[in-house]
């Protein structure tokens, strides 16, 4: 299996896919860079972390929040903030929406929501007040020539993180002219797949929004291609 590795910060993830027998193609789609943030004025009830790089960007302003329910969008992300020092990480659904509607289930009223500045817009259920405090900004990326390069030999696999870099990845293959059907694409999320487009050579969407539901996603997507 050979596979790109488009996360910002691709190191630990390519790693793990070496780890499991990969031939691996590094290139970030985005870098990643903190924010500086000040606290809302009045204390929330409890923090959504939609992405891995809230955690790791909020920085130490957001250590008085650590006592408080963190609702995480996904086991990575949940992984990230136990790391980190929150002490009571709930599942959040695997999408802004979904921990939204987990905060309030859970009788939240006031979520404080660190978030990146380019985000999707989720619904917020009636009963819930979101206070958004940007934590961190992506800045999209080239794809390098080498990497174009590969994608156009074909067989090649992209693993793809956010609809924002599906988007522009679909972009920056036509801009470089290489044929979508040689081009097999692995997405985080259906929403990550949509954000992509059509005329892949194959498409496959992890089952939930983690790195083992994608590693079996692009295992399915290989076996299918070998058929």
């Amino acid at each position: 299996m050979h596979v790109v590795v488009t996360r910002p910060s691709p190191g630990a993830a390519a790693a793990k896919w070496r780890g499991r027998g990969a031939t691996v193609t590094v290139a970030p789609l985005m870098a990643v860079a903190a924010k500086a943030w000040t606290p809302p004025d009045e204390p929330p009830d409890a923090v959504a972390l939609t992405s891995a790089n809230a955690v790791a960007f909020a920085g130490p302003t957001a250590e008085p929040y650590h006592g408080l329910p963190a609702f995480a969008v996904g086991t990575a992300t949940a992984a990230a903030a136990v790391a980190a020092g929150w002490r009571d990480v709930r599942a959040g659904g695997g999408s802004a929406a979904a921990v939204f509607a987990a905060a309030a289930a859970a009788g939240i009223g006031t979520l404080l929501h660190l978030a990146g500045v380019d985000r999707v817009v989720a619904a917020v259920p009636p009963t819930l007040s979101v206070i958004v405090r940007e934590v961190y900004a992506a800045t999209l990326l080239d794809l390098p020539v080498h990497v174009a390069a590969v994608l156009d030999r074909g067989g090649t696999d992209v693993l793809l993180y956010s609809p924002r870099a599906a988007a522009h990845f679909a972009r920056q293959v036509d801009a470089a002219e290489i044929a979508r059907a040689r081009v097999g694409i692995v997405a985080l999320s259906p929403a990550v797949a949509a954000a992509a487009g059509t005329g892949w050579r194959a498409v496959a969407v992890a089952a939930s929004p983690d790195d083992a539901a994608l590693y079996a996603a692009a295992i399915t997507l290989g076996a299918t291609a070998r058929q």
